[in-house]
């Protein structure tokens, strides 16, 4: 399921790091803090495609951190210098979130969650999708593709978990119920037709 490179994991390992050294700095003494990774990483995570250096993500907790500090400067697969960082504008409540995404995220393993006071999970492919809703430009709208062409899941899978979503959305409802069509429309569109029972055309 990850499909993520060693540089990049590496690189995001190092963010958490950073991360983990502020709450030990500044005494944490709570239960563990939640980091939900979203966006293109997230899709790169289950699908190997679309790298993004911007890491979208919630935490469990209200977090004051210093965010140049978690700009981290890193050579990709190709060797290319890059760097990866947070991007402080993301937010889990501005498009479409089904009200279990938290729980139903699924843990990173092998990133080093098990030594730092902060874990990361990675949402869960179809929270994913419909996360990609709310804005649903070119970017988005490839992402729910991909993941779908992936069989994470199915058209009715997909807009069950969307709908549901929506009924916990304010605003303009009516045009995200035709991005939840038009996006069906696509997963459709993937999908091969049942196939004829024996002795039919």
């Amino acid at each position: 399921m990850n499909h993520a490179t060693p540089e990049l994991a590496a690189a995001l390992s190092t963010m958490l790091d950073r991360i983990d050294a502020t709450l030990r700095e500044n005494a944490y003494q709570g239960e563990p803090i939640i980091m939900y990774l979203a966006g293109g990483l997230a899709v790169n995570y289950y699908c190997g495609s679309r790298f993004t250096a911007d890491v979208d993500a919630s935490f469990s907790r209200r977090m004051a951190l210093d965010y140049n500090d978690l700009i981290v400067d890193f050579s990709d697969a190709t060797g290319k210098r890059t760097q990866l960082y947070f991007d402080t504008t993301y937010s889990a409540t501005l498009g479409p979130m089904h009200e279990d995404y938290e729980d139903d995220s699924q843990e990173w393993i092998g990133i080093g969650n098990e030594r730092r006071l902060v874990k990361l999970r990675v949402l869960s492919p179809v929270d994913l999708a419909v996360s990609k809703l709310g804005r649903f430009e070119g970017n988005d709208r490839g992402d729910i593709l991909e993941l779908a062409k992936f069989g994470y899941f199915t058209v009715d899978e997909f807009r069950r978990r969307a709908e549901a979503a929506a009924s916990y959305f304010v605003g303009n409802v009516r045009r995200l119920q035709t991005t939840i069509d038009i996006a069906c429309k696509d997963i459709e569109d993937l999908e091969p037709p049942p196939a004829s029972a024996p002795g039919t055309k």
